[in-house]
């Protein structure tokens, strides 16, 4: 038996940390919204073992691994797994490919064996292998609180069109948090207001640990959307638009500028991942 799913990135529309937690992670208060830009997964159900098969050099156990082994031990079936993944998503860009990928993976094989198990059941066990993984099990607009796996689904807003901009650097998150604590310790606590679309309390330690985004940055402002942010602890820009045409036209722009990034122009999705026709 086999399933294809489409596994949708996300975007941080806005980003708020709220310090430092005891378990060294820290706690933020963010919306965030997933976007039509996707990776696809083939998943098969095999006889033993966990087989996972992409183009990423990683070194253990990635987090599509680890869901599917989490999702047979809770099952406790004596079935394995083949799961192929075809990247699409930029990966160390702040757009929660690998998270949503475990997402996908999760759901997935929680159909192929039934019965289904309850839906906060499946996000506990997501929660367990990633921040992110409640968010794409929900999809859609969301404000994320604790680590991430806090997940209060919202409204989704007017029609909107993302132009994403990756550049070809790859952000190192722990550092681009640790430059956060730095900055916090010297400022003090961090503020308790609102966060307006595209602020991002990220962005400042991103742009000190990695200045060679700056420019990809300052493009960005200059596109004259709605508003523009950056995703998570990036290294991806996104812009947003009322109307495609806008989109389009901003993103053939930075095509023009940035020979090496990738530009995508994305539209919202309500949900985290899509099942495909087989193949």
């Amino acid at each position: 038996m086999s399933v294809r799913v489409a596994a949708y990135a996300k975007l941080n529309l806005s980003l708020r940390v709220l310090g430092r937690r005891t378990d060294g992670y820290h706690e933020i208060d963010s919306e965030v919204q997933t976007i039509d830009l996707a990776d696809r997964l083939t998943i098969d159900l095999a006889a033993t073992g966990v087989l996972v098969e992409n183009d990423l050099a990683l070194e253990g156990p990635d987090l599509v691994e680890r869901a599917a082994v989490a999702l047979l031990r809770r099952k406790e079936r004596d079935r394995g797994v083949q799961i192929r993944v075809e990247k699409r998503i930029p990966i160390g860009a702040g757009l929660g490919g690998g998270s949503s990928d475990a997402a996908a993976v999760l759901r997935a094989l929680d159909r192929l064996l039934s019965p289904e198990l309850p839906f906060d059941v499946l996000c506990a066990i997501g929660a367990e292998i990633g921040s992110d993984v409640p968010l794409f099990l929900h999809g859609g607009r969301a404000r994320i609180g604790g680590r991430g796996e806090r997940v209060q689904r919202l409204p989704r807003p007017t029609a909107e069109h993302f132009v994403v901009l990756v550049p070809p650097i790859h952000c190192a998150t722990a550092a681009i948090y640790a430059r956060w604590d730095e900055l916090s310790a010297a400022t003090g606590p961090p503020r308790a207001s609102e966060p307006k679309p595209g602020e991002n309390d990220l962005l400042r330690p991103a742009l000190d640990v990695h200045p060679e985004i700056v420019p990809y940055h300052d493009a960005m402002r200059s596109l004259g959307a709605g508003y523009h942010g950056m995703s998570g602890s990036g290294s991806s820009f996104y812009s947003a638009f009322a109307e495609r045409a806008l989109a389009e036209r901003a993103a053939a722009v930075l095509e023009s500028r940035f020979d090496a990034a990738d530009v995508f122009v994305c539209r919202p999705t309500d949900v985290g991942h899509r099942t495909l026709e087989a193949p």
